[in-house]
């Protein structure tokens, strides 16, 4: 069975982290900005690995509620699994994680 480079790229992100829901526009544009459409079937799995990381990395949240249904992350749990994918793919983890921000108490924000 073969999946179009979205559905690659939105099924590894959840894979780096499960509550990693990510929208087609922030995945279509990920894609785009490294060179692959999001209908071909094309990309390798060390760019899609480094495409998911990018996106995974702004979704670090410690907690979050939704109708209810609350979730959490733990940073150090999320650092561990980019780190992981990372060296799958042969990246240099250091890359993705120099940089890695968690927000505890976001609720001044809106």
């Amino acid at each position: 069975m073969s999946r179009t480079n979205l559905e690659a790229l939105k099924t590894r992100c959840k894979v780096i982290c499960n509550t990693c829901y990510v929208d087609n526009d922030a995945a279509e544009d990920i894609l785009w900005r490294e060179g692959f459409s999001a209908d071909d079937c094309s990309i390798d799995d060390t760019t899609l690995t480094k495409c998911a990381i990018l996106i995974v990395k702004g979704w670090v949240e410690t907690s979050r509620t939704d109708n209810g249904i609350s979730a959490s992350i733990n940073p150090d749990t999320l650092k561990a699994n980019i780190r992981y994918w990372a060296n799958e793919a042969g990246l240099d983890a250091s890359e993705f994680l120099d940089e890695l921000t968690t927000i505890e108490d976001g609720s001044h924000l809106w």
